[in-house]
């Protein structure tokens, strides 16, 4: 009798080598033959679920996203709401391997998107999420949230986007010690410095 295919789990199993593909060799190493390669596959494996690259790398963002939420959803308690704004940014920027590969990954999602309709709208879905996620975390930290408190997210999602570029291209510049500084820096300008 034929062995049952979990296809959930071959496309988990390929994301996890679209990941790798992407974080040794940039978006010209995604290949299907890549992918195969390192999923341990054939191409015609990898193309019965993903007709191309782009297909390929919308399936690791959506994975990428998923996971990052499943992080944050369990991150457990706080002594307050600050405490849990500022874990929640922490996972925004590569911190540990897990979070050096999802920036990488979004990264180069980012700069293939930028000349890609399907991709950028797809971006714009999940950028969006992320700003509500960072903007209703930022209002329970203000006792009376400010009137530019959108504004005020999006500023805070910016520079956690570009911590997380440059904690991937020139980690020795920005490690994580000076990754989580400029965190805690940018949060006490917005909400005061901690007592």
């Amino acid at each position: 009798m034929p062995r049952q295919v979990d296809h959930d789990e071959r496309r988990e199993q390929l994301s996890a080598a679209v990941w790798q593909v992407v974080s040794e060799h940039g978006l010209d190493g995604l290949t299907l033959r890549a992918v195969g390669d390192a999923a341990g596959c054939t191409t015609g494996r990898v193309a019965h679920y993903f007709r191309d690259k782009n297909a390929l790398l919308t399936h690791a963002r959506d994975v990428m996203h998923r996971r990052m939420v499943a992080r944050i959803d369990a991150l457990g308690d706080f002594a307050g709401p600050r405490e849990r704004l500022r874990a929640v940014l922490q996972e925004g920027v590569p911190l540990d391997e897990e979070r050096r590969l999802t920036s990488t990954v979004w990264a180069y999602f980012l700069m293939a998107a930028r000349t890609d309709p399907a991709l950028l709208a797809e971006h714009v879905v999940r950028h969006e999420s992320w700003i509500r996620r960072v903007t209703g975390l930022l209002r329970d930290a203000y006792a009376v949230p400010p009137d530019d408190l959108e504004l005020r997210a999006r500023n805070l999602v910016a520079l956690l986007e570009g911590l997380a570029l440059c904690g991937v291209a020139t980690p020795e510049l920005y490690p994580p010690d000076l990754l989580v500084r400029a965190v805690d820096n940018h949060l006490d300008l917005l909400l005061g410095a901690k007592e």
